[in-house]
């Protein structure tokens, strides 16, 4: 169970089932192995993507060649980018990070559902706006607050993604590296050690095996002074 106010909703949790099914039926269905690359920054694009199971990272390559990781995509929501309506060069990477069955819809499929199902297209258009705002958000976070607030929001939106209440706070049902919030964050392992064990001495974090909890999630919102934005935006 999430430890939020309001329940994430994702893309096909806004559509009925009537057209869910319709959606599905519209759509290829396929396995994909950990480390495919679904497409790749600089590329036309050509399909947008259900996650129906498994991981599917989002990620950019700065100016020195390093790769930034924007979002994590799990089961029910989207990956693809609006782009794709008008021909424009896909901005990210996507590369799946753990086995995953996804569907692919081509852009004339997607069109034509548009046109037919209003209900979709509404969906699609929700879905669009928060990943920008999403996207945005975190921007911003890294702009106005650095690196340490950097990793409060990677820390929180991870929190309501994958979060599951826990006795000593919300466990993060995720396994992530050091390494792995580096990236999210545009930082070094090094510094993220760092953070992290300061944290960890003020109790504001803790770990069960491989992963992480937080224990004072209001201590790192108060760091970013969030304001009351919806759930669906402060995600990974």
């Amino acid at each position: 169970m999430l430890k939020q106010e309001y329940k994430l909703r994702r893309f096909f949790d806004q559509l009925s089932e009537q057209n869910k099914q319709l959606l599905l039926d519209n759509g290829t269905k396929k396995k994909y192995r950990k480390h495919t690359v679904l497409f790749s920054e600089g590329e036309q694009p050509d399909h947008v993507y259900l996650v129906l199971s498994g991981m599917v990272r989002l990620s950019k390559m700065t100016m020195d060649g390093k790769e930034f990781s924007l979002h994590l995509k799990q089961k029910d929501e989207l990956v693809g980018e609006v782009g794709l309506f008008n021909q424009m060069a896909i901005s990210v990477t996507a590369t799946v990070e753990e086995d995953a069955e996804l569907v692919r819809f081509s852009r004339l499929t997607l069109e034509k559902l548009f046109e037919e199902h209003g209900e979709i297209a509404v969906a699609f258009m929700k879905w669009f706006a928060t990943h920008t705002q999403s996207t945005q958000a975190k921007f911003r976070d890294l702009i106005l607050c650095g690196k340490k607030g950097g990793l409060y929001s990677t820390l929180i939106r991870f929190s309501n993604s994958y979060g599951e209440e826990h006795k000593d706070g919300t466990m993060i049902r995720v396994q992530l590296t050091n390494q792995d919030i580096a990236q999210f964050i545009g930082t070094t392992r090094e510094g993220v050690n760092r953070l992290m064990n300061e944290l960890k001495k003020e109790s504001i974090v803790s770990y069960e095996g491989p992963y992480i909890i937080l224990r004072d999630v209001q201590y790192l919102k108060d760091f970013l002074q969030c304001g009351d934005c919806p759930v669906e935006v402060c995600t990974i």
